[in-house]
């Protein structure tokens, strides 16, 4: 109980301690989505929020297949990476913080992996999570050129870390492929997910789904299915959607 209690504390100090700096995909000012206009907060927002949910599904997928140190890290890049820039967003909405719950189920994951007591904590920080989502304008998330803007970010976002993943064409970090696969599985969920007849976004849904056929397995072959030049050409593809 002693080592449980210290591990839950250490990591909700290192939480709030002064974040390292993020990846450029997950940075607020790097990201595909930085620039000012209308709908930009909602904009960052969302991804924001995709690229935390793309973590921890890919860390919750990994837990579930016994491979635990390969989860963590997806566990600590929601606190560590992206829950900076989140906090003031969820302040200033009125939703509720989430820091904790995401420490919570960090922990819970490097203590004893796969448990009920995981899984519940797991469900409780992502019920969180769709509450701090729905303070985006129901009008604005629906709609078809934010649903497709977001895939895009999220594509690009992932094309970077597909990227980092490969050394001389052979995957030379799981950390960062797993990135790329969590973020795209997560706008495959979302794509299916949005009704829409614009053919945009029928378009959007094919290349999301060679995107996410790239990155399928969760232990890939080695070297991957698709190089980062045929991973980046198909992100670049689904950008040129968002032109009028």
């Amino acid at each position: 109980m002693m080592k449980r209690t210290v591990l839950i504390v250490c990591l909700a100090l290192a939480a709030c301690s002064p974040a390292a700096p993020p990846p450029a995909g997950h940075n607020m000012d790097e990201s595909p989505t930085a620039s000012s206009g209308p709908g930009q907060v909602d904009a960052d927002f969302g991804l924001r929020l995709g690229l935390l949910e793309g973590h921890m599904m890919v860390g919750r997928e990994l837990i579930e297949a016994g491979q635990k140190e390969n989860a963590l890290p997806h566990f600590g890049h929601p606190i560590r990476e992206l829950y900076g820039d989140l906090r003031p967003v969820i302040a200033e909405r009125g939703a509720e913080q989430f820091e904790g719950d995401l420490v919570r189920a960090e922990s819970l994951a490097a203590l004893d992996g796969d448990t009920p007591e995981f899984r519940t904590a797991f469900d409780a920080a992502m019920a969180k999570v769709v509450a701090a989502r729905a303070t985006i304008p129901t009008e604005t998330w629906n709609s078809d050129a934010y649903t497709l803007r977001l895939v895009s970010d999220l594509a690009t976002t992932a094309s970077q870390e597909y990227r980092n993943a490969l050394v001389a064409g052979r995957i030379d970090s799981l950390v960062e492929y797993h990135d790329a696969r969590g973020f795209m599985f997560y706008a495959a969920a979302l794509l299916a997910a949005h009704q829409s007849s614009d053919p945009k976004l029928a378009d959007a849904a094919r290349i999301i789904g060679e995107l996410k056929a790239m990155v399928e397995p969760l232990n890939p072959p080695n070297p991957p299915r698709a190089t980062d030049a045929q991973f980046e050409a198909k992100a670049a593809e689904l950008r040129a959607l968002l032109a009028p």
